[in-house]
């Protein structure tokens, strides 16, 4: 009977490292995945804001001047 115990033992360690491995992994690739989320949201806010501030800073007459620029009538 005691020859089945040190087979069993290794083979419930093994068990154990693989699932831990697969645990562990799951938990790095959340991880990852949610700094990239965050990278790419914070990159985003900042393309905003500048376009935001573009924006803001532009007056109507340069809005005017612009559109009458670009879209005039062809005689």
């Amino acid at each position: 009977m005691t020859k089945y115990y040190i087979p069993v033992a290794i083979l419930v360690i093994i068990l154990f490292a693989y699932f831990f491995g697969i645990i562990r992994g799951r938990d790095k690739c959340i991880k990852q995945i949610a700094t990239e989320n965050m990278n790419i949201s914070q990159q985003q806010n900042i393309k905003k804001e500048k376009i935001n501030a573009e924006i803001y800073r532009t007056g109507t007459g340069d809005i005017r001047n612009i559109l009458r620029t670009k879209y005039t009538i062809a005689d």
